[in-house]
């Protein structure tokens, strides 16, 4: 039978049956997510207070993985919007003691700046520095989990809470040395009294570290308690949250890190229970700063 004029003969071996065009179609969008999460964006989940209340628990955030790159080539820097670090970015970066953890806080002092906490209050190079960002429990959180965090400013005469005096009591690790970065003037890993939190140095930021501290001050696990931060620890920067749940309904309840297939299912049979009314709407594509 004669062929019809319009129809164009494909050479050998180019005619495709639909598994194959099915399967190249999979590999290549699975070659994008994770391109996509490598080098331009990942999810992250706030399971904990720390930057409460900039970022709250159980926002899902869309962190920024390429803005704190060094560019090799001038068409990256062209193609992709990359800088230094400064200070007041909230950062994502790998735990310095675990670096299997995420954790998200704010960079608050930069190689050579001289930091010092007292009663509570960060000093910057000699300057007190504070904002709405700087938040405070004023009542005992341990009898009152539930208890609000208050923003700032906190000038050096407004009450910030009650203080730890150095010496309290408990241990922390002072200050901390990362392996692989050696020629700091860090003294290693060593054991010093608590008091950390409120009362703090003078102390010098050493190259090739920062300073990154929770905003939620009396609630953060920051480097007041394990030191400066490497910053090829870093991991980038958050631009937006995409979703926010209460999990268990309230503010203040730590998220539940899933620990296995079953405790991951039931986490997702929880949030669609309760999607509707446990999501925070207002938080839906908020910009953290």
């Amino acid at each position: 039978m004669a062929k019809d004029k319009g129809e164009v003969e494909l050479p050998p071996g180019a005619a495709k049956g639909g598994v194959r065009d099915n399967i190249e179609i999979i590999c290549f969008t699975i070659i994008l997510i994770v391109f996509y999460k490598t080098f331009v964006a990942q999810q992250f989940t706030i399971p904990s207070a720390s930057m409460r209340n900039t970022l709250m628990i159980g926002d899902h955030l869309l962190v920024n993985k390429f803005i704190f790159a060094r560019p090799q080539w001038k068409w990256e820097s062209a193609l992709f919007p990359m800088r230094a670090i400064e200070r007041g970015d909230i950062i994502v970066f790998r735990y310095p003691m675990d670096r299997n953890q995420d954790y998200v806080k704010r960079c608050v002092a930069m190689p050579g700046d001289t930091v010092q906490f007292r009663d509570k209050l960060l000093y910057l190079n000699g300057e007190l520095v504070t904002g709405p960002w700087e938040h405070h429990t004023l009542e005992d959180i341990s009898a009152d989990p539930s208890a609000e965090p208050v923003p700032g400013p906190w000038p050096p005469d407004r009450f910030a809470g009650y203080k730890e005096e150095p010496g309290s009591g408990g241990q922390s690790f002072w200050p901390y040395i990362d392996p692989e970065v050696q020629g700091t003037n860090q003294q290693g890993l060593a054991p010093m009294a608590v008091g950390f939190r409120d009362f703090l140095g003078p102390i010098t930021v050493p190259q090739g570290h920062v300073l990154a501290i929770g905003d939620n001050r009396d609630n953060s696990s920051d480097s007041r308690y394990w030191g400066f931060l490497p910053m090829d620890h870093m991991r980038g920067r958050p631009f937006m949250v995409w979703w926010s749940y209460r999990e268990g309904g309230t503010d203040y309840e730590n998220a539940i890190v899933p620990n296995g297939v079953m405790e991951l299912l039931k986490n997702y049979m929880d949030a669609l229970r309760h999607f509707f009314k446990w999501t925070r709407w207002e938080r839906t594509g908020y910009i953290p700063k």
